[in-house]
């Protein structure tokens, strides 16, 4: 935990502390970003008392993998604020000034579908891996 000021630190045992009477175990891995110890929670979850949520990798390639999943996580996330951008234009626009508007919605659905499908993919290939 050097990263983390005194108070950060006060913060994170204390969180520590609630983990392990809710039952959670401790682990001998730490945190990347923070250096903190990751506890294993009754539902199988690796989570860090400071950030939250963290995945355990245990080889380049599911790190790849990995990555990949939170780079179009990322896209899809980033895609539908624009849409919604878009969509809160063409509200309050008439039909016959919306050709630019259209367009654009029409290329984030698009970009939209594609994530959506290499997503699919890649469920599909980890699944058949794991058979």
């Amino acid at each position: 935990m050097a990263k983390l000021s005194p108070e950060e630190k006060r913060i994170a045992l204390q969180k520590m502390s609630e983990l392990l009477r809710a039952g959670a175990i401790m682990l001998s891995e730490t945190c990347p970003k923070c250096g903190s110890p990751l506890f294993k929670l009754k539902s199988g979850e690796i989570v860090c008392p400071i950030h939250g949520r963290v995945v355990v990798v245990k080889s380049d390639e599911e790190l790849s993998r990995v990555t990949v999943a939170g780079v179009l996580d990322a896209l899809e996330n980033t895609i539908t604020k624009q849409l919604e951008k878009v969509r809160s234009i063409v509200e309050k626009r008439e039909p016959s000034e919306l050709v630019d508007e259209l367009r654009v919605m029409l290329m984030f659905l698009d970009a939209l579908e594609r994530v959506e499908r290499i997503k699919g993919i890649l469920g599909k290939h980890d699944l058949e891996k794991q058979r």
